[in-house]
């Protein structure tokens, strides 16, 4: 086991967290299959990309000179194409890095002095998002989560919603713990619907 390229925190941490000492390698890759796991769920309930890395989509002109792109904090643009035709091969579809600039909300590409036309799939951006250094309350919430997952594998509770023992009964937690989905909230994706709207031949 390795950890993905999307992990939100090291082995090295993981096992700090977690009380296992630096030396002991035998839990290495079930602590890496956890920090996976874990990275991967909250990517998910955050519906975005976290970690940085290089990212291909292509968007709707809409006749405004604001590109409002997926993935952010997006911290470079490679290459920027506006192509009717969506084939995006012929050097004249690539725009020029002088005619356009980041937006201040490091999530758009500003065209300057002209609109994107409306089209379909038309436009075509290679840019570099993600978190280089990953926010302390973001990798806390992964570290919870991993740490959950050893828990409830050590405890034998997966799947069962309470125990008992005497005249004590203890609810069982089923999902992820509500410190995790507060540590996240400001880091889901909330644009609205009309991103993703129908194209208005206007």
């Amino acid at each position: 086991m390795a950890l993905n390229s999307n992990a939100l925190t090291t082995l090295a941490t993981a096992k700090t967290y977690l009380k296992i000492p630096t030396g002991e390698l035998s839990q290495d890759a079930l602590v890496e299959l956890y920090i996976n796991a874990a990275s991967q769920e909250l990517e998910q309930e955050c519906d975005r990309k976290l970690k940085t890395q290089a990212i291909t989509e292509t968007r709707h002109g809409r006749k405004q000179n604001i590109l409002l792109l997926k993935e952010w904090p997006v911290t470079a643009i490679a290459e920027l194409r506006i192509d009717g035709q969506a084939n995006f091969t012929d050097p004249s579809t690539l725009i020029p890095a002088t005619d356009y600039r980041l937006g201040e909300d490091a999530q758009s590409i500003v065209l300057l002095n002209r609109v994107f036309p409306n089209g379909y799939g038309n436009i075509k951006a290679v840019y570099t998002a993600g978190y280089v250094t990953v926010p302390s309350d973001l990798e806390h919430a992964c570290l919870w989560l991993v740490s959950w997952f050893q828990q409830m594998r050590d405890s034998k509770d997966i799947g069962r919603e309470s125990k008992s023992k005497g005249d004590e009964s203890v609810t069982m937690l089923q999902t992820s713990p509500q410190y995790v989905k507060d540590a996240i909230a400001r880091y889901k994706r909330t644009e609205f619907a009309s991103v993703e709207s129908s194209i208005w031949n206007t």
